[in-house]
């Protein structure tokens, strides 16, 4: 059976996930690679080739460690290209028995992606929140149920023509065919939010290396996703510009192993040693006086986060909370400056839930290796894979399904 290959491609690395299928219907993940990736600003490709170069080397561990060669993969995509359009379409029931059957849930389904879409840009997500059946809200399948109408709540997620073709580019020029372009704040939310979670409301925080997406699920399904233009990056640039850190490499190097995201955590008589760019000598500064700086920017980026939720009105119905995630979350302290940021609201930080993936024996310690916030969106993505597989069963064939999301785009622009 062909593998199921994530492609997550940052700001700041390309991440390449390898899963195949076991005997009980688990993930197996039998080969990852991570690359450092220059060629992308918030989530847009600035530098074709050096986002290829960081593909090619995050595949070619992939492959390495799992032992054979991959040629297709789930991507996923954001920026602040990325659009919503909340949808609610209604159908008539009207055969003698009125039992709702598959054809009617296609039929609503096209009246849903009747909207005009933006001329530049192309649909990516059609997700279905619920079923409304003869006013009864929260139904998740009505196949077989009597009505005389049949709606549907569904988000329609969009992005930028130009901006999705270089991605897709991209991937191409290294050597892969990109099944489809995924959401990233929904791949991310699969992975490390619990069912109860995204059923009751909750607040999904993806802090990554350029841009920090903000999402809502709740009723089952994404809700509202916006992004903020801030990440990580941002944190490391302010140490590299307010310190006069000798390289980037070295001030990221300082936050990663200094950092932390309330400086009052932090004892007054530790101190920090680097070097300093032009002369290259050796500075000293108190830990404190650089966590400050850390703690101002992430405190910005939460609160920036905090704003999106509140304009999307869905930010009184979060009954699960906040759950922050991404690699920028994994500075110490993070889940504390956020219950400070979002007020009432619980706060945890988000790790991928590994359960239902299973340990390959020639690499018995993969699982721990990608058990990390940075890794969300990547596991996020191999779910996604496993249930279109399971969905359709018959189109095991990466071409096949390539063809698939093909004819379905077709279909939606003819319309």
């Amino acid at each position: 059976m062909n593998p199921i290959v994530a492609l997550d491609i940052g700001t700041t690395k390309v991440c390449c996930l390898v899963a195949q299928s076991t005997a009980s219907d688990a993930l197996q993940v039998v080969g990852y690679g991570v690359a450092p990736c220059r060629g992308l600003r918030q989530g847009m490709v600035i530098d074709i080739d050096q986002t290829v170069m960081a593909i090619e080397q995050a595949v070619h561990d992939a492959q390495a460690m799992a032992d054979m060669h991959l040629s297709a993969a789930l991507v996923g995509v954001t920026g602040a290209h990325i659009e919503t359009i909340q949808r609610r379409a209604e159908i008539a029931i009207t055969r003698p028995d009125r039992e709702i059957t598959e054809e009617d849930l296609e039929r609503l389904r096209q009246q849903v992606l009747q909207v005009a879409l933006p001329p530049d840009h192309e649909l990516l997500h059609t997700l279905i929140r619920h079923y409304i059946v003869d006013n009864q809200r929260g139904i998740t399948n009505p196949v077989g149920m009597s009505a005389n109408h049949l709606q549907a709540e569904a988000l329609l997620v969009t992005g930028k023509v130009t901006f999705l073709q270089n991605v897709r580019r991209c991937v191409e020029r290294a050597g892969l065919q990109p099944l489809a372009l995924v959401l990233e704040p929904y791949a991310s939310g699969l992975a490390v939010l619990s069912p109860e979670e995204r059923e009751v409301g909750v607040a999904l925080i993806d802090i990554g290396g350029g841009t920090t997406d903000v999402a809502i699920f709740i009723e089952g399904g994404l809700a509202f996703t916006d992004v903020v233009p801030l990440g990580g990056n941002n944190v490391s640039h302010d140490v590299y510009l307010m310190f006069r850190v000798a390289t980037p490499d070295e001030a990221e190097r300082l936050k990663r192993e200094y950092g932390c995201a309330l400086a009052e955590r932090v004892p007054d008589d530790e101190i920090v040693t680097y070097q300093e760019i032009g002369t290259l000598q050796q500075r000293r500064v108190p830990r404190r006086i650089l966590t400050e700086v850390i703690e101002e920017r992430m405190r910005e980026i939460l609160e920036l986060a905090y704003a999106a939720l509140q304009k999307s009105s869905l930010a009184d119905r979060l009954a699960a909370g906040v759950v922050l995630t991404g690699g920028g979350s994994c500075l110490p302290c993070t889940a504390d400056l956020g219950r400070q940021v979002f007020g009432s609201l619980p706060v945890r930080i988000g790790i991928p839930t590994l359960s239902h993936l299973a340990t390959g024996e020639r690499h018995p310690g993969i699982q721990e290796s990608i058990r990390q916030p940075a890794f969300a969106t990547a596991v996020g993505l191999l779910l996604i894979g496993a249930q279109e597989r399971m969905l359709h069963p018959d189109e095991i064939a990466p071409l096949k399904l390539w063809k698939m999301f093909v004819q379905k785009f077709k279909r939606m622009f003819r319309r």
